[in-house]
């Protein structure tokens, strides 16, 4: 296909090119075969919004096929023109060299398919045919290399050898089928990468990585969703995966996945990947249909011999031989490497799989139909902080429906909480709780469905305490080598989240949280000097702990606030003692070319009413929320030009100007006193972009914000506010 036609395809998908995360590199390549497929569409969505290549293209063996399925696809409005869709057939030793020679891609991604009758003779006829292709592929990989000398990553989602694996045992535990396969869907895979891993072991510059995905989440879509009886009373899960725990991810984690593999292929180069994101046994997972749905919905395990005589599926005797081998033990796959790669995101679990595709036809088609409860009643903990005050607003500004809000507060009488109650007195409820007390929880919860969940580090300083000691008054209770025992901040949140797991009307829950600075600086290798960042890794504990419980919860990252700029970052006002001079100077320690995330706290309030209004599409997921990434110097910049610059009746501009001062992160804590202490820290990590852009993602941001605005746009929206207008001060 010749580019123009790629051109023409590609321009029928539309994206803004500035809510991408990263600026992509012209000279960056990434090529996806099986495009289509779900594996595909998943890793393009991961290129795309995850990674920094100029051009992706994307190889399906049916073009129109593809076009249609990407434009069906949920995240099509992110595949502009960088992305292209090739026809290619594996099969075909020219159309790969075709590809490869004028994509000209360093980085691949391959996945491919078995035909399994009726598309092809015999489970063994399908399995050879996916064989051969594997080995052409990386023999024309070879070819082409030998040619023009570019060094490649490919990326090969395979599975095992299983016929060469049960060959080893003297009584093998699978029976071949009649045409002598075994496993066929997975072996030729198996055969292929086993092939690939000798023909590339010398070749350096073609390096391999295989990830082995384990039983995937969509088989509950398929070959493994509920069966109902003729009535519609009962569903049955019939599998041949017998009693114990299996491994199992989800395909939608390719899109993190394969960006962070592909990043490092020095690192991951000949090695074999076993993905997992979790054990669970069928019988759990059927426990987590019936628990959502609110139907009779029980695992049948089938024997080999019952699974192999199911009717109207033509591999039903290579389904069951698949059910015998996940089901064996000696097939297990790696949890903690699987973190390992995908950190700092979390992989998917099943119950969060399971609300995100709860309208999945291949459910409604038997009769499980969820329509999720309305979510109209809200318990706002940490109201009188700036997140809840705008999570209130946010709630009563939304026009969709008319929620109950109910404020809880510790203090029923300070004048923050009357504030909140006069927004709207017929809809704002002021709770008094005690976080300590699990009864004045659960009675604070009672009847409610969704919870916004944000703890507060500084209600230490907001209630006026003196003789503040960190260690002592947030970390608890300090033994005899001074450590700290608990974190009060910490043991709030978990007992808040107790209190919503035993609340049997709670149907979701936000949580306002952050990353664990020291874990990100471990597993990343950020160079940051140990410390404690109370504000930050109190809550992501917490989180940690959520993710344990039977709750659906969306996580949100909040980055530093834009109205910041005119509190704890404000610019001040100077005179230079010789000169007498008199300047404005915004002081942050951050170096000149260090992007600084930031959003207002008002679009928070809107974020959160989007997520409550339609929560099962957002369960388990991490949203880490920033509308910019600006540096010191274009703060500087743009408060000079809002605030201080106009335009002159001949055109010329004149006015004062922000001016950058350079200060150090001990400098900047000196002068604020020993509170901000760990915001000291807070910058250090918020000085490795690199590292923040994994949790936080703009396009993510403004699909669920679509109003947020840049910070740009906000310092103009807020040109005449007051209060900012006297810290710089303006009239």
């Amino acid at each position: 296909m010749s580019s123009t036609m790629f051109d023409q395809i590609a321009n029928k998908f539309k994206v803004v090119d500035d809510i991408m995360e990263h600026q992509p590199d012209s000279n960056k390549v990434a090529l996806v075969f099986g495009a289509s497929g779900e594996q595909g569409r998943a890793v393009l969505d991961g290129l795309l919004l995850h990674a920094h290549y100029g051009k992706i293209y994307g190889v399906s063996r049916n073009i129109t096929n593809a076009e249609k399925l990407l434009a069906e696809h949920k995240q099509q409005e992110h595949i502009k023109g960088r992305v292209h869709l090739i026809e290619a057939d594996l099969a075909k030793e020219e159309s790969v060299e075709k590809v490869l020679m004028e994509t000209k891609a360093e980085s691949i991604f391959l996945v491919t398919t078995t035909d399994m009758p009726p598309h092809s003779k015999s489970c063994k006829v399908g399995e050879m045919a996916e064989y051969e292709s594997i080995k052409k592929f990386f023999d024309t990989l070879v070819k082409v290399y030998n040619k023009d000398k570019i060094s490649r990553h490919v990326l090969f989602s395979t599975a095992d050898n299983v016929e060469r694996i049960n060959s080893m045992y003297e009584k093998p535990p699978i029976q071949p089928l009649e045409d002598g396969s075994v496993v066929a869907n997975y072996s030729g895979k198996g055969r292929g990468a086993e092939y690939a891993m000798d023909l590339l072991a010398d070749i350096n510059d073609l390096k391999l990585t295989l990830i082995t995905l384990p039983f995937l989440h969509s088989n509950f879509l398929g070959a493994a969703a509920p069966v109902p009886n003729e009535t519609q009373t009962e569903w049955t899960i019939n599998a041949c995966l017998g009693e114990n725990a299996i491994d199992m991810f989800s395909t939608s984690d390719l899109a993190y996945l394969v960006p962070a593999i592909l990043e490092k292929p020095n690192e991951y180069d000949k090695q074999n990947l076993r993905i997992s994101a979790e054990k669970i046994t069928m019988g759990e997972a059927a426990s987590y249909f019936a628990s959502l749905f609110g139907k009779d919905i029980i695992y049948n395990p089938l024997t080999f011999d019952e699974m192999a005589a199911m009717p109207n599926l033509p591999s039903a005797g290579c389904m069951a031989q698949l059910g015998q081998y996940i089901a064996d033990p000696r097939s297990a796959h790696h949890i903690a490497l699987t973190e390992k790669v995908m950190f700092p995101r979390k992989p998917q679990l099943f119950k969060d799989w399971l609300l995100t595709h709860s309208d999945a036809c291949a459910l409604t088609n038997v009769g499980l139909n969820l329509d999720p409860a309305p979510i109209t009643t809200v318990c706002v903990f940490g109201s009188t902080g700036m997140e809840g005050e705008s999570v209130v607003k946010g709630l009563l500004k939304d026009t969709r429906k008319s929620y109950q809000i109910r404020a809880i507060t510790s203090d029923i009488d300070s004048p923050k909480v009357k504030e909140l109650k006069a927004l709207d007195p017929d809809r704002v409820t002021i709770v008094k709780a005690n976080l300590d007390d699990e009864g004045s929880l659960s009675k604070a919860l009672e009847g409610a469905q969704g919870v916004f969940l944000v703890t507060d580090f500084f209600n230490f300083y907001h209630t006026g305490k003196t003789g503040f000691d960190y260690r002592k008054d947030v970390m608890g209770e300090v033994d005899e080598k001074g450590e700290a025992e608990t974190d009060m901040e910490e043991l709030h949140a978990k007992n808040i989240i107790d209190a919503c797991e035993a609340a049997k009307t709670i149907k979701h829950i936000v949580f306002c949280t952050m990353e664990d600075i020291n874990e990100m600086n471990k597993e990343l290798d950020l160079g940051l000097a140990d410390s404690d960042v109370g504000r930050f890794d109190a809550k992501a504990r917490a989180a940690a702990y959520a993710r344990k419980k039977k709750l659906s919860c969306t996580y949100v990252l909040m980055p530093m606030y834009s109205e910041h700029f005119f509190g704890l970052l404000a610019p001040e006002k100077r005179i230079d003692e010789e000169t007498g001079r008199e300047s404005i100077e915004l002081a942050v320690p951050m170096k000149e070319d260090e992007p600084l995330m930031c959003m207002s706290i008002d679009d928070l309030g809107k974020a959160v009413a989007n997520i409550f209004d339609s929560y099962q599409a957002v369960a388990g997921h991490e949203i880490g929320l920033v509308t910019d990434f600006v540096t010191v110097t274009e703060v500087a910049e743009m408060i000079t030009e809002v605030f201080f610059q106009e335009k002159t009746n001949d055109n010329k501009v004149k006015g004062r100007c922000v001016e950058k001062r350079d200060v150090t992160v001990d400098e900047w804590v000196e002068a604020r006193g020993t509170h901000t202490k760990d915001l000291g820290a807070m910058f250090g990590y918020f000085s490795k972009t690199d590292a923040v852009r994994k949790r936080r993602s703009v396009a993510k941001t403004l699909e669920l914000c679509p109003d947020a605005k840049p910070f740009r746009q906000w310092l103009e929206a807020n040109k005449n506010n007051v209060q900012f207008r006297e810290k710089l001060g303006l009239r």
